[in-house]
């Protein structure tokens, strides 16, 4: 049985728990019993292709082959980024980019809390992430409409959901103040050119000077790169700006 409502909503939870009683929750992908509030059995979670080394350590590409040094892509070699680097933490496999749309486009709430279970292992494998100082996890905003069509934000489930699994503050420190098309079909030229000013911030609190910021899917990073280039510009107190999204595009 499925969440019906995301975790945002005040009824949400005590209608989750209900539903969870009623109907105990199954496997996403075989439909196993399970428990715990999980929504992957073991098998089917460890099972997931992740992203390892080697990998490009600006963008999180990953690369085949016995490369034993950290090394940069050919994309990002001569190209400058506002934000220091970014990993993601699923490779995109039919399986992994799945899950993606069942949460993103079939509300299947409970989704989130297994993405930022794969996030979560991310941050603790990948030591650059323990460096960060004062780190505070910012999801991406959608603009209001779009929000109010599909009636959440999936960055904003996944970051409180990874919140609870790492004790990192999660905050919605950016805005997003123009309605943009979607990005989909758009290469990685015109989707920055469609995200130019469409991101401000709202606030953060001084006492933050790292910011990992969290969505649902790295393609080409000019989402990344836009709501960076924001904090850089509005927060400098920020020493580092990372981003961590769910799955590679």
């Amino acid at each position: 049985m499925s969440r019906l409502l995301p975790s945002s909503s005040k009824i949400g939870p005590i209608l989750n728990t209900a539903l969870d009683y009623l109907y105990p929750p199954a496997c996403h992908h075989c439909a196993t019993s399970t428990s715990n509030g999980r929504y992957l059995c073991a098998t089917c979670f460890d099972q997931a292709a992740l992203i390892e080394a080697p990998f490009c350590q600006q963008c999180g590409e990953m690369y085949d082959g016995n490369i034993s040094n950290t090394f940069l892509c050919p994309n990002c070699h001569s190209r400058q980024f506002s934000f220091d680097f970014a990993r993601a933490a699923l490779r995109n496999t039919n399986e992994n980019h799945q899950l993606i749309i069942d949460l993103k486009y079939l509300k299947q709430f409970y989704l989130a809390g297994e993405l930022a279970r794969y996030c979560a292992n991310t941050i603790s494998t990948d030591s650059r992430f323990s460096r960060l100082p004062s780190p505070v996890l910012i999801p991406v905003p959608l603009h209001w409409r779009r929000s109010w069509q599909r009636g959440f934000n999936q960055a904003e489930e996944i970051s409180r959901a990874l919140s609870k699994l790492t004790s990192i503050p999660y905050k919605k420190c950016l805005k997003r103040t123009r309605h943009t098309q979607t990005q989909t079909k758009l290469d990685r030229k015109h989707r920055l050119h469609n995200l130019q000013g469409a991101f401000q911030i709202r606030s953060i609190p001084k006492h933050f000077r790292s910011a990992i910021l969290i969505d649902d899917v790295f393609t080409t990073g000019s989402t990344a790169e836009a709501c960076s280039s924001t904090l850089r510009k509005h927060a400098p107190q920020l020493e580092n700006i990372v981003v961590l999204t769910a799955l590679r595009g």
